[in-house]
């Protein structure tokens, strides 16, 4: 479907643009009659490939170079994009990492998978990746940068070897002591399949994981920084229209030296993907290994007043996330999808990859695994977010359409420097034309009566489903 002319077409009456929703998620929600490769994929031997999963805290896909960024930030990430598929539609399910690393790594939303906020922990009936692939005779380890992910909180389980580096905080966890750990252990574990895991977190602040040198030499285009107005520095981690307490570097008032200094953090996490790359050639298994690179979620750097940190919103600063898949010789080099997929999709879509028949199919995420061979024109699903806030907003992202639907409650936004204790505020309806507006600076949900009321049906299914619907192991 094209989504740049469905927006124009609901133009004519509210009514028109309501019946069109309907429809065109109806369409979406139903299979399409399309020629599909055949899986599942394997080597040139006929073998299960080895699975690398790097996922990058708080990386944002427009400050890559294979995105279009036009700082050097991340050539091995650039080269690795440029072996396999990119996505340029990847939508994580939060801003923040628990919530959104249990949707990858389940294939569920939040609601099924029980980890809604940060510190949140997986139950034992939700099955895991690292589960599913051990039980297909993968070997398998996880290296992670926060005790939000460590095995007490459930994000070991399945994993033959688990381990947190950086003594479990993102800020002070240095993303190359959790290259070496995971080097480590590929050199001791070349038999295959194996499936490794490592979640870098250096792009999470405080940018000081990475010393000035990284980004010293970079250039920038004069648009980059805007007004560029020094920064008030926020009395404690949290507030709007601040800059939070733990960002605080000596030295550094401006935007411009955050966004510097944030660059030198993916520039440095960057590095260390390379060394994987590294290692991985070194034992010879380039072509017998699948890589993925995605992101927990994105970073705010300015925008909607959200100063270099992530959580209180569901714009796409913090939920468009960049998401790569690269098997030499199996996958297509330098493919380019332009479709919308979610992180519940990740699951499913190994599953078919790989052919793992062994535990029943989460129900919330749909395989794009067809995608990653061939163009298809089934209509784009709905992809949803959901806010780690008491209110629990939700976000929908559709044909270019976003709607987020904020309850009443404790926070939607909140005032002043520091959060109230307690808000108690109206609904909040934002509507937003993602192809005239990527940067929701207007939201028209006056204008557009009949797209936002059945987007809002749409989200109150969704929720409706999530709280009735137990997750399938």
């Amino acid at each position: 479907m094209n989504t740049r002319a469905a927006v124009p077409s609901v133009r004519h009456s509210a009514c028109t643009g309501a019946l069109l929703v309907v429809s065109l998620v109806a369409q979406a929600l139903t299979p399409g009659c399309h020629s599909t490769p055949t899986f599942p994929l394997r080597t040139a031997h006929g073998a299960l490939p080895n699975v690398l999963l790097i996922t990058v805290d708080s990386l944002r896909p427009d400050h890559l170079g294979a995105y279009g960024f036009p700082v050097a930030t991340s050539p091995a990430i650039d080269r690795l994009a440029a072996r396999g598929v990119r996505i340029t539609e990847a939508i994580t399910t939060a801003p923040d990492t628990a919530p959104a690393i249990a949707s990858l790594l389940t294939g569920l939303y939040q609601y099924r998978s029980k980890v809604l906020f940060d510190g949140g922990s997986l139950p034992a009936n939700v099955a895991t990746l690292a589960e599913r692939l051990g039980a297909a005779g993968y070997r398998t380890a996880g290296f992670v940068g926060t005790d939000l992910l460590s095995t007490a909180r459930g994000f070991g389980r399945g994993f033959d070897h688990f381990e947190t580096f950086g003594e479990g905080s993102a800020r002070t966890a240095l993303d190359a002591d959790g290259a070496d750990a995971a080097i480590a252990w590929l050199d001791g574990n070349a038999a295959h399949p194996w499936f490794l895991w490592v979640h870098f977190v250096a792009p999470h602040g405080p940018y000081t994981s990475a010393d000035e040198s990284w980004s010293a030499s970079y250039e920038y285009p004069p648009y980059m920084f805007g007004r560029n107005a020094p920064l008030i520095i926020g009395p404690s981690d949290f507030g709007l229209g601040v800059l939070p307490k733990y960002q605080r570097i000596d030295g550094s008032t401006r935007p411009s030296d955050f966004i510097r200094r944030y660059d030198g953090e993916i520039r440095y996490t960057d590095a260390q993907v390379g060394r994987l790359q590294e290692a991985i050639a070194r034992t010879s298994s380039a072509d017998e290994t699948l890589t993925i690179l995605t992101a927990d979620h994105g970073e705010s750097l300015t925008e909607h007043r959200e100063l270099f940190q992530h959580g209180w919103f569901l714009y796409d600063s913090t939920l468009h996330v960049p998401l790569v898949l690269a098997w030499p010789g199996v996958l297509p080099a330098g493919r380019v999808v332009r479709r919308q997929v979610s992180s519940v999709d990740l699951v499913p879509t190994l599953t078919e990859l790989l052919g793992l028949a062994s535990l029943v199919l989460p129900p919330d995420g749909t395989s794009f695994a067809t995608h990653l061979l061939t163009d298809n024109d089934a209509p784009t699903r709905p992809v949803f977010a959901i806010g780690a806030r008491e209110n629990r907003p939700v976000a929908m992202r559709w044909a270019g359409w976003k709607l987020v639907h904020v309850t009443a409650g404790r926070p939607p936004m909140p005032l002043g420097l520091v959060p109230p204790a307690k808000l108690d505020t109206p609904e909040r309806v934002e509507l937003y034309a993602l192809t005239k507006d990527p940067g929701e600076g207007v939201n028209i949900a006056h204008r557009h009566e009949g797209i936002r009321t059945s987007m809002q049906q749409v989200i109150e299914r969704f929720r409706s489903s999530l709280r009735t619907n137990p997750a399938a192991r």
